[in-house]
C-alpha cells in the first residue's frame, strides 16, 4: 500500500500514525484485540468512534456537508491501512456504512438533521431488521407488516439475527405495507428508535459463544409517521441502494491486520520448539494468504477509484458489491482457518479469552481467540445475502453484459494504444490465421514489423531519444494484454520486454545502438539466462566466460530459451573468471554454437543452445549483472501477467458465449445454477489478476526486495487465476474444449506454457515468504 506515495500522502500517513500513538489507548486497543466478532463490541467500539468522530474522522467516506473528508482513493488506504497496523478496533458499520447513506440518499433534510449528527458522534447505536425467521436471504418474502396509522406506523411481526440489536438505540428496518401485488412492491423502509412499548429482544448466542444476534418482536409496536424513507413501497429500491453499502467497502487493510496477527502468532507458537516443516509449510499458507490479500487490495482501490474518482468505469463495477462480499468473506473464513492451524491443540480449548491467562497455568490467548474467530466467522458467507446468492447475482451480469474486459487503461492515452492494437489484431491476425503465424520461427515476421512500422510499438517502454514512446512497465502490460487476447504467440515479451529492460538496467551506453533498432525493428532480441541443472533460478549459472590474452569466449548450456530461433541478437548470462554474472552479446550465426529449436506446446518456438568456445561480440555492463537481471525478469514476470490476462479475458469471453448458446435437456448450459457459479468464480479469479497485475505498474521503482515480493504475490494471483480459468473453461466447452478446433484449447495451452516460463506457484510463494 505505501509504495511511491507522494509527499503529501507520506505527510498524511504521518498525521494518522501521530493520531493513533496519541488516541488509541492500550484498553481501546486490547478490547478490539480481543473481539472475534463481526466488529467491535459496544463497550470498545463506541468510545473508539466517539474519539474518531472528535478528530473528525468517523465517517470520512461521508458527503463533507454531513462530516466526510472528501479524502482521495490512496488517503482512504492509507487511513484504513495505519488503523489496521494499529489494531484499531473496528467500529460497528451499520451505521456509519449502511443507515448514513440511506438517510444521505433518500431521507428529508429534517431526517438528516435529526439522525446524522447523532450516528456520526456515536451518540446513536444502529442495529438493521432486514432478515426473518423462515426468509433466509430471500428478503422480497418478508412478512413482517406495518400498517399506517394516523401519524403512526403499526409494526407487527419479527426479525432475525439483528446484530448488536440488545445494544442498538435505533434499528433501520424493512416492513410490508402492500400485499397486493409483486412481493417487491410492497415493501417500505422505516428508521425509528427502539425503546418502544412492543418491542422485544430475545437474545442468540452464536456457536463461538458470542451475544452479537438477536431475534427482535414487534406486537402492536408504534413509530412515528416520520419513521418513513423515501416514499411509501420504496424500500425495495432503498433496501437494493443499502446493501450494495454493506456488501462493498474496503475489507484488505482489516484483513491484512488479521495476517499480521497469525505471523505473530506463528512465531509464538513455534518459538520453544525446534525448526520443523510444519512451521515453513504454514509460513507458505500464511505466503499465500498475503497473495490473495494483495490481490483482493489491489481491486477494492479499482473500485474505490472509480466510484470516488469517476472516468472510465469497469464493465464489472455493478457486480463489485457481490463480487467483494464473496472475496472478502470467504478470504476471512480462510485466515481463520490458519488461525486454528497455528492454535494446534490449545484450539480445542472453551476458555472465554480473558480465562486464557487468568491462571497460573495460562493457556494461549492467541489460541483461544482462533477457535473463536473461526466458530463466529462460520457467518461471513452468510450475512448480507449468502455467497450463493452473490454468485447467482454475479453470473446474471456477467450473463448479461456485453463485455467481460477487466482491463481499464489508466489514460486516454493508453486507451488509444489499447484501442489501436487490438483493432489491427483482429484485422491483421484473426484465430484463423493464427496456425499460418506459428508454422514457423519465420512465420512471425509480419507481426514484428507491423508492430514497429505501422503501429510504432516495440519501443513503447523506450525514452524517445531512442526512437521510443517514452512509455514504461504499464504501456507493455497493455501490449502483452492485447497480444494474449489474440492469442498471439512470442517473441514480443522476451525481446521488447525482457531484452530490453535488461539492456536499460545494465546501464551500458553501448546498448543504445541495439535498443533504437529494436524500436525501428531491425533488432530482435532473445534472453539466454536458464540451465538445464537451474530450473527457473536464473542465479544458477554454470556457463563460463574466459580469455586468453584474446577475445571473450563462453562455454556452456541454455535451456529453452524463447525466441532465440529468429533473432538477431542473444543476450547470454555466464559467470566470469572472478565469479561474476555477466551478460555476453552473442551473434546467433557465431562459431561454436549448437541450437535444436524446439516447438512449444501453444505453437510458440524456442530454442536450446550449447556454446563451446563462442566468441563475445561484446560485454554489456560493468560488474556484476545479476541485478540488472533480476529486474529484467521481474518485468517479464508482469509482462507475461499482463499476457495471461488478455488470454483468459479471450477465454472468458468464449466461455460465456458458448455456455448462453450451447443448449442441454432443453435449455442453454447458462441456466445451471452450478455452471452459473463456476463462472462467476473464474471472473473474480480474472478481475482481480487483472487488478494485480495492474497496480504493479510502477514497480521497478522499488526496492529489490520489495519488488520481488509484490511480482511474486501478482504472479501467484495469476497463476491461481490461469488454472481456475483455463480449466473451466475447457470444462464448460465439454468435448469441444478438448479440440485444435476452437480457440478454447489453443488458450488453454497458450496459459499452460506462460505458466511455466517463470516458475510456479510454490517458487513465488517462498518470494513472498522471503526464502531464496
Amino acid at each position: 500500500m505505501t509504495d511511491s506515495l507522494t509527499n503529501d500522502e507520506l505527510a498524511f500517513r504521518d498525521e494518522v500514525r501521530a493520531f493513533l500513538a496519541a488516541e488509541l489507548t492500550d484498553e481501546i486497543r486490547l478490547g478490539g484485540h480481543r473481539t472475534s466478532g463481526i466488529f467491535a463490541d459496544y463497550e470498545v467500539g463506541i468510545p473508539w468512534q466517539r474519539i474518531l468522530a472528535k478528530r473528525g474522522w468517523a465517517a470520512p467516506h461521508w458527503p463533507v456537508e454531513w462530516g466526510g473528508c472528501a479524502w482521495t482513493p490512496r488517503q482512504h488506504d492509507i487511513f484504513a491501512s495505519e488503523m489496521a497496523a494499529a489494531d484499531a478496533p473496528k467500529v460497528s458499520p451499520l451505521g456509519l456504512v449502511m443507515a448514513a447513506p440511506v438517510l444521505v440518499a433518500f431521507g428529508t433534510q429534517a431526517q438528516k438533521e435529526r439522525w446524522l449528527p447523532d450516528l456520526r458522534n456515536g451518540v446513536s447505536y444502529w442495529c438493521q431488521g432486514y432478515s426473518e425467521p423462515g426468509s433466509g436471504s430471500d428478503l422480497a418474502s418478508l412478512q413482517c407488516r406495518a400498517r399506517r396509522e394516523g401519524n403512526e406506523w403499526v409494526i407487527n411481526g419479527s426479525k432475525i439475527w439483528t446484530t448488536h440489536a440488545h445494544r442498538a438505540t435505533h434499528m433501520f428496518c424493512l416492513v410490508r405495507t402492500d400485499s397486493s401485488g409483486k412481493p417487491q412492491q410492497g415493501i417500505s423502509f422505516l428508521m425509528f428508535e427502539l425503546n418502544k412499548p412492543g418491542i422485544q429482544i430475545r437474545p442468540i448466542i452464536s456457536i463461538s459463544g458470542d451475544h452479537e444476534f438477536n431475534q427482535v418482536f414487534f406486537d402492536e409496536a408504534r413509530v412515528p409517521a416520520d419513521a418513513l424513507i423515501g416514499e411509501e413501497n420504496q424500500g425495495w429500491t432503498i433496501a437494493k441502494f443499502l446493501l450494495e453499502h454493506e456488501r462493498g467497502g474496503s475489507s484488505a487493510p482489516f484483513l491484512r491486520g488479521r495476517l499480521a496477527r497469525l505471523r505473530e502468532s506463528l512465531q509464538e507458537a513455534f518459538a520453544q520448539g525446534a525448526p520443523c516443516s510444519e512451521h515453513e509449510d504454514i509460513a507458505l499458507t500464511l505466503a499465500n494468504a498475503q497473495c490473495r490479500i494483495d490481490a483482493l487490495h489491489a481491486w477494492e482501490q479499482q473500485v474505490l477509484t472509480a466510484r470516488i474518482g469517476g472516468g472510465t468505469q469497469p464493465c464489472w463495477l455493478p457486480a463489485a458489491p457481490s463480487m467483494g462480499k464473496v472475496l472478502a468473506t470467504e478470504l476471512k473464513q480462510h485466515l481463520t482457518e490458519l488461525g486454528l492451524d497455528i492454535a494446534g491443540v490449545y484450539g480445542a480449548s472453551s476458555l472465554t479469552i480473558e480465562e486464557a491467562s487468568a491462571h497460573a497455568l495460562p493457556v494461549p490467548e492467541e489460541s483461544v481467540f482462533a477457535t473463536r474467530a473461526y466458530l463466529n466467522d462460520r457467518a461471513a458467507s452468510i450475512y448480507g445475502g449468502t455467497n450463493e446468492v452473490q454468485r447467482n447475482l454475479i453470473a446474471r451480469h456477467l450473463l448479461g453484459a456485453e463485455v467481460v474486459e477487466p482491463v481499464v487503461p489508466t489514460d486516454e492515452t493508453q486507451a488509444m494504444l489499447l484501442a489501436s492494437l487490438q483493432g489491427w489484431l483482429q484485422d491483421k491476425l484473426p484465430f484463423d490465421k493464427r496456425a499460418q503465424m506459428i508454422a514457423s520461427p519465420e512465420a512471425i515476421a509480419p507481426l514484428w514489423q507491423g508492430l514497429s512500422r505501422e503501429l510504432g510499438l516495440l519501443g513503447a517502454a523506450l525514452p524517445e531519444h531512442l526512437g521510443g514512446m517514452g512509455g514504461g512497465l504499464s504501456e507493455q502490460m497493455l501490449i502483452c494484454q492485447a497480444l494474449g487476447a489474440a492469442l498471439v504467440a512470442e517473441p514480443y515479451s522476451s525481446s521488447a520486454v525482457l531484452g530490453a529492460t535488461l539492456l536499460q538496467a545494465l546501464g551500458d551506453p553501448a546498448a543504445d545502438t541495439l535498443l533504437q533498432g529494436l524500436a525501428d525493428g531491425q533488432v530482435r532480441l532473445a534472453v539466454a539466462a536458464l540451465e538445464p541443472a537451474g530450473r527457473t533460478d536464473f542465479s544458477q549459472v554454470q556457463t563460463r566466460l574466459h580469455n586468453s590474452n584474446g577475445p571473450f569466449l563462453i562455454s556452456g548450456r541454455k535451456a529453452l530459451v524463447r525466441g532465440a530461433t529468429g533473432a538477431t541478437h542473444w543476450l547470454v548470462s555466464a559467470r566470469d573468471e572472478a565469479g561474476q554474472l555477466r551478460i555476453c552479446l552473442i551473434d546467433p550465426a557465431a562459431s561454436g554454437v549448437q541450437r535444436r529449436d524446439v516447438r512449444l506446446i501453444d505453437g510458440a518456438w524456442a530454442a536450446e543452445l550449447a556454446f563451446d568456445q563462442t566468441p563475445v561480440q561484446a560485454l554489456i555492463g560493468q560488474g556484476d549483472a545479476l541485478a540488472a537481471l533480476s529486474q529484467a525478469w521481474d518485468a517479464a514476470t508482469l509482462a507475461a501477467g499482463a499476457e495471461a490476462v488478455g488470454v483468459m479475458q479471450s477465454m472468458m469471453r468464449d466461455t460465456l458465449n458458448y455456455t448462453s448458446q450451447r443448449k442441454q435437456f432443453g435449455q442453454p448450459l447458462a441456466a445451471f445454477q452450478a455452471l452459473q457459479h463456476r463462472m462467476a468464480d473464474m471472473y473474480m479469479a480474472l478481475v482481480q489478476a487483472a487488478a494485480a497485475v495492474g497496480a504493479c505498474a510502477n514497480v521497478l521503482v522499488d526496492s529489490p526486495e520489495r519488488r520481488a515480493e509484490r511480482v511474486s504475490s501478482t504472479h501467484v494471483t495469476v497463476l491461481r487465476a490461469a488454472r481456475l480459468v483455463g480449466q473451466g473453461a475447457v470444462q464448460l466447452h465439454g468435448g469441444m474444449g478438448m479440440t485444435d478446433e476452437l480457440a478454447i484449447g489453443h488458450g488453454f495451452k497458450r496459459l499452460t506454457v506462460l505458466e511455466q516460463q517463470f516458475g510456479g506457484v510454490t517458487l513465488h510463494l517462498r518470494r513472498v515468504f522471503g526464502v531464496d
